[in-house]
């Protein structure tokens, strides 16, 4: 069993003294392996502050970043995706929306928000991969035409 003993001078941790990092607590760049806080990553909006490689983000981090402040109601967040057609595939696909449901917190694969930009009201209607890769059902369709109706009727500029 030499290919289990620690074989390299200098080595002196035992593999049980070792601590576990938590996870999360660290981001490594893909791009260029750049390593720093997971807080420091969000704080420059999930982009690489050494090469500038853009992290891929959900709808409530892009909200974040365009949102004033950060804050934003959501339009139609008490819609939830049906299966009128019964689609199956490998699973199910009513099984499929309630694991993804539990899993990411997301009702459906549209998140639409509003709230201002730069002091002006504005709607943003957002996919979210996390969502069953982003599937679009009859209720992204709704959710997209109601942000459409809110931004008429909030008089959004844009």
């Amino acid at each position: 069993m030499s290919w289990f003993k620690r074989m390299k001078k200098g080595i002196t941790t035992q593999s049980q003294e070792k601590k576990e990092i938590p996870e999360g607590l660290w981001y490594q760049c893909p791009e260029c392996k750049h390593v720093v806080t997971s807080e420091q990553h969000a704080e420059h909006d999930w982009v690489c502050s050494s090469c500038e490689y853009h992290e891929k983000i959900n709808s409530r981090q892009y909200f974040s970043i365009l949102f004033d402040e950060n804050e934003y109601s959501e339009v139609a967040s008490h819609l939830i995706s049906a299966d009128p057609l019964e689609f199956t595939d490998t699973k199910a696909y009513k099984y499929r929306i309630k694991t993804t449901i539990a899993k990411s917190g997301l009702k459906d694969a549209l998140r639409v928000g509003l709230g201002k930009i730069e002091g002006q009201k504005a709607v943003i209607a957002c996919m979210d991969f996390g969502f069953i890769g982003g599937s679009m059902g009859s209720v992204v369709g709704e959710k997209f035409a109601r942000g459409v109706d809110k931004a008429i009727a909030e008089k959004c500029p844009f």
